[in-house]
């Protein structure tokens, strides 16, 4: 019997990585819908979900890092997915973050947490969750740490940005996190989809983040190191006092007790993200450019 996986959406870096993952897979693989169908329209989402009768669903919609998030989108989509699967036999597998927490005050979090949602963001994050755990038995939340990729609205797009335009970026040396490059996000998901195809029976909340800890300004200044020493130039940064409660922590004990998967270091491929991301907008000096292409 074949096993057809839907992704919901594909605008965000980690929808455009989930889909070039798993298009490679034996399985049927839907990331492609029509123009018109809104995730928001229940007798439309029923009636693709019907055609496409899938086996278990990524579910990515109104998901994304900074500015990229579409919140109403996120807690709109979430709510009309589960009113559409409730009762069903599909697994869904929804992408969260440890944005539910802002405003909680510690400095981590576990996966038994309650979510304390104090902005209209964390909100809409909490909504989303509740929509799919309240609807599913079969359902697992994903909540990640900040989330890396050089596009879209994360940190590192941000840094990346505000140097290209000869910008200063804001950063925090109390906001602290678990960041991990996208890829690495992508990487989780595909382990754990394939998992639950062959028979995992894991759900609930699970937490993914890296190994170790860091503050935005720790981050920072660790890109900045690396463009300067590939570009010459200076990343310009500006650090802000801020509250210490927007902690981006994230314990990851239980995915790694249920599913195996173990957490890497931050560090871990962000030289050659941030190289590929200089090279592309020929940034790099010019004595290391004319040796990337003797290479």
């Amino acid at each position: 019997m074949a096993i057809n996986i839907l992704l919901t959406d594909t605008s965000s870096p980690l929808g455009i990585g989930l889909r070039n993952k798993f298009e490679s897979t034996i399985f049927r693989f839907v990331a492609e819908h029509p123009a018109e169908l809104s995730w928001r329209d229940e007798s439309q989402v029923r009636e693709y979900l019907a055609e496409i009768k899938p086996h278990l669903v990524l579910n990515t919609t109104g998901w994304g890092e900074g500015a990229a998030i579409k919140p109403d989108l996120l807690a709109d989509g979430a709510e009309c997915l589960g009113r559409c699967l409730a009762g069903s036999s599909v697994s869904v597998l929804h992408l969260s973050s440890y944005r539910v927490f802002h405003g909680e005050g510690k400095v981590s979090h576990t996966e038994v947490d309650v979510p304390k949602a104090a902005s209209d963001l964390s909100k809409a994050f909490a909504q989303a969750e509740s929509a799919i755990l309240g609807a599913l038995e079969s359902s697992l939340v994903l909540r990640s740490s900040w989330v890396l990729s050089t596009e879209g609205g994360s940190l590192l797009a941000r840094l990346l940005a505000d140097f290209d335009a000869g910008r200063s970026t804001v950063i925090s040396e109390h906001w602290r996190g678990t960041p991990v490059m996208v890829n690495d996000v992508v990487r989780a998901v595909y382990a754990v989809t394939q998992q639950i195809i062959y028979g995992a029976n894991n759900w609930g909340v699970m937490h993914f983040g890296s190994s170790d800890v860091c503050s935005e300004s720790v981050f920072a200044h660790k890109v900045q190191d690396m463009v300067q020493a590939e570009t010459g130039r200076l990343l310009r940064l500006e650090d802000i006092e801020t509250e210490t409660d927007n902690s981006a922590v994230l314990e990851v004990r239980r995915l790694r007790d249920c599913f195996g998967l173990q957490p890497r270091s931050w560090r871990q491929g962000l030289r050659p993200a941030v190289r590929r991301w200089l090279e592309q907008r020929s940034l790099l000096a010019e004595a290391d450019a004319t040796l990337v292409e003797n290479d």
